[in-house]
């Protein structure tokens, strides 16, 4: 019987292309993968609504790994797809939800990127989303990226993310096996959370990543591959895993 397929959920300000090394890790031990760009052709301000429609391309079991937003993502898919989730993969992530501080904060983006464009909106950010070790081409990347998205999408993911309800409760009730990654740099969702995720969550095993802020899968790429591996080989053995090597 064949591992279910990996569901890999990005990042905002980013797309699925954030995804790129564990994609190829991934097909290497034996894993489909999916990474769907969020929120997707029709963008809309409700992560209910995206999680039904990321639900609609997989037709049985999976096992996301979310970063940041896509952490998130997965506690609505939770809620709305239980039974089809055998494990689960938390990066740079939090169960809670906005604080009024952070709330404005975005509301405040959001204005920003309608007013003055993109080259504002990331000016601020790129000093919160990675860590002092960055590589240069890493964040000119990341950046890269980012500048590709629509406004609209932007806004609508800011929306979303600034609406979306506390997932404390639905992280307690999520009884499978977990993994939670965070780096020890990460300025938007410090270790702090990542240890209170994993104390939420019934079956978890909390990882740090020393000198990587708070977009992980693309400052330390191999690192998070290897995590990913260990976990999966465990909570979701291939073929491969299991001694059906050529």
């Amino acid at each position: 019987m064949s591992a279910p397929p990996i569901l890999l959920l990005h990042a905002f300000p980013l797309d699925a292309r954030m995804w790129d090394a564990q994609v190829s890790v991934l097909e290497q031990a034996g894993y489909d993968s999916l990474a769907p760009n969020l929120p997707g052709r029709e963008p809309d301000n409700d992560l209910a609504n995206w999680a039904g429609r990321v639900l609609q391309l997989l037709p049985g079991d999976f096992i996301p790994v979310g970063c940041s937003m896509g952490g998130y993502l997965i506690f609505e898919l939770w809620r709305q797809a239980s039974a089809r989730i055998p494990a689960a993969v938390f990066i740079d992530s939090r169960a809670g939800a906005d604080t009024p501080d952070v709330r404005e904060g975005r509301d405040e983006t959001i204005r920003i990127l309608g007013e003055d464009g993109f080259d504002a909106f990331w000016k601020p950010q790129e000093p919160k989303l990675f860590g002092p070790e960055a590589l240069s081409d890493v964040v000119e990347r990341a950046r890269a990226i980012a500048a590709e998205q629509p406004i609209t999408n932007l806004v609508a993911t800011l929306q979303a993310l600034g609406s979306r309800p506390d997932s404390r409760e639905t992280a307690s009730l999520l009884n499978v096996p977990a993994l939670v990654i965070v780096g020890e740099n990460d300025a938007l969702t410090p270790p702090s959370e990542a240890e209170e995720l994993a104390e939420l969550l019934p079956i978890a095993q909390l990882v740090r990543l020393p000198g990587a802020g708070h977009l992980t899968p693309l400052e330390q790429p191999v690192r998070i591959s290897e995590e990913l591996i260990v976990f999966l080989s465990h909570a979701a053995p291939t073929t491969l895993d299991s001694g059906e090597r050529s």
